[in-house]
């Protein structure tokens, strides 16, 4: 196959820029990349700020992919009508949790449509058409599980999950990274993890739909828990990753630190591991070949974590403190003190994010959650005395919510503030396609309520005050670019993550990493800083 394809990453673009997570680069576009050339078309991977700056490179591509959220609407019609501009008789391939929403289908402008996980639709398409400019051409391509076309409005059902040895025969594209902006201080994702192992229900959904109490997917088999009597999507009622990707399959530890190796030594300083929830890497293997479709049971696969922990942190640009790994979600159930030892021993000092979502156990319950509040405070608990940093999730407005339990919530950040925790992220319910609670209507902003104004306050207190801990004190830094706003001042990201960082300095700065000490708080979200020294150049920009 000679196609030549430009995958396109449009994540979190909105209506043309990134409003917040600046300094991500996701996994997914990187895996699309990495599938089709092992299927053996020729694909390259552009960020979406490098295509609007050279809109001319897609002259040399005969397909255009694009990857997007389903926020990103107004971002991905633009990229479309550029690419109709240059190549009016080319095909457009979309996939992305965009896809999940046919109404967004409907309204763009496309040739193939892939919903959900992309290698089985394309090994079929590659094995039946040999290239996707013919697939493009034929209307019966629908037939191919996880293919929609315009002439099918948009709908489709969503793909088989990639089975272990799918993921495991190819490489994610490593040299892409650097068609981003200041890719070299992002954090760049690794995927470990492939799936939720949460199948749990929630009580309700949006459609009238009740559970009927039979309580499968909390105590069958782990069988019996891919499947509701009721039909309600397996997970938490706002999530739909256990229904578009299935239960977990974990990558193989050689393969993730190949992957971590190859963008380390490219120049990447910020390597994230993940995963729906890190703590289900390796579980998958306790319960093979059965599906791992319990949340709670079994326990971690430590000697799993700890050999791939062990592993990517004894890589030399980690041990030399040049570069960090990160992690990012736990379920709160499955921390103990053996989890919380393993994790400090090769993340000390890094955060680790725990979706709470919600003080209130009665809510917990009714959303489909796997853990409860006390749970949560015993794996704060843990994960600080292990000397890592809780990071917390909190949701407000999710749908049965009541004015008991954002009392429930208040008192929960009322104690984890007594705990130390460093940040509380909370975010407004948003309604997604292909789950449980897909038809509710958005809440108001939480300013405009009165219960959810209180947890919004009580929150943005909680994050400012913590932010005063970090005056005087020394962080390594990795410099990213000039900052704007104001002349003579450069935006740095601390390597073990946390606040960005404004350091006064010389442009020919970027791309070093530094030591730097905290001088003033400029907002929850922005400090200032004072550079101590320079600890190596990564990056020639």
């Amino acid at each position: 196959m000679t196609e030549r394809i430009a995958v396109i990453d449009v994540n979190a673009r909105r209506e043309g820029r990134r409003y917040s997570t600046l300094d991500v680069i996701g996994a997914g576009p990187r895996h699309v990349v990495g599938f089709l050339r092992h299927l053996g078309f020729e694909a390259q991977l552009y960020s979406f700020e490098y295509v609007v700056r050279h809109p001319r490179c897609l002259e040399e591509y005969d397909i255009l992919a694009i990857s997007a959220m389903i926020t990103d609407y107004v971002a991905v019609n633009t990229l479309v009508k550029l690419w109709r501009k240059l190549q009016p008789s080319k095909p457009i391939v979309l996939g992305g949790p965009l896809t999940l929403s046919p109404s967004l289908l409907q309204a763009l402008d496309f040739d193939i449509a892939i919903v959900g996980e992309c290698e089985l639709p394309l090994e079929e398409i590659a094995q039946r058409y040999g290239s996707l400019s013919e697939a493009a051409r034929d209307p019966n391509v629908c037939s191919i599980k996880g293919i929609t076309t315009k002439l099918r409005g948009g709908k489709g059902e969503i793909s088989r999950w990639a089975p272990r040895d799918v993921i495991e025969r190819y490489t994610p594209d490593i040299d892409g990274v650097k068609r981003y902006d200041f890719w070299w201080a992002c954090r760049v994702y690794v995927e470990i993890v492939r799936g939720c192992s949460n199948f749990y229900r929630p009580r309700f959904a949006h459609d009238g739909r009740r559970c009927l109490g039979c309580n499968l997917c909390r105590s069958g088999s782990l069988e019996q828990r891919m499947k509701c009597p009721v039909n309600i999507p397996p997970g938490c009622g706002y999530c739909s990753v256990p229904l578009v990707h299935g239960p977990p399959r974990s990558r193989s530890v050689d393969s993730v630190v190949n992957e971590v190796r190859s963008l380390l030594n490219l120049g990447v300083t910020r390597v994230v591991l993940s995963a729906p929830d890190f703590l289900d890497y390796g579980r998958d293997l306790l319960v093979h070949p059965q599906p791992l479709t319990d949340p709670r049971d079994p326990p971690p696969n430590i000697d799993a974590i700890e050999e791939l922990l062990r592993k990517v942190t004894t890589l030399p640009q980690v041990t030399e403190g040049t570069a960090a790994i990160l992690i990012e979600n736990v379920k709160p159930c499955l921390v103990n003190e053996y989890v919380a030892e393993v994790l400090g021993r090769y993340l000390r000092g890094t955060p680790v994010f725990i979706g709470v979502e919600s003080g209130s156990d009665a809510l917990l319950e009714r959303i489909g959650r796997p853990s409860r509040v006390e749970e949560c405070i015993k794996a704060i608990e843990l994960l600080k005395r292990a000397g890592l940093r809780p990071y917390i999730y909190l949701i407000h407005g999710l749908p049965s919510e009541t004015d008991y339990d954002l009392r429930r919530s208040l008192e929960f950040v009322a104690r984890v503030r007594k705990l130390g925790i460093e940040k509380i992220v909370l975010y407004r319910f948003t309604p997604l396609p292909r789950t449980a609670f897909e038809g509710f209507p958005r809440p108001p902003p939480a300013v405009a309520r009165s219960g959810a104004r209180e947890l919004y306050n009580a929150v943005t207190k909680l994050n400012r005050e913590s932010k005063r801990t970090l005056l005087g004190k020394r962080l390594r830094v990795v410099i990213a670019s000039t900052y704007p706003k104001k002349r003579g001042y450069l935006v740095a990201y601390p390597l073990r993550h946390g606040p960005t960082t404004l350091l006064r300095g010389s442009p020919r700065l970027i791309g070093a990493v530094c030591e730097a000490v905290i001088e003033r708080i400029v907002s929850d979200r922005l400090v200032e800083g004072r550079i101590v020294s320079v600890i190596k150049r990564i990056a020639r920009v």
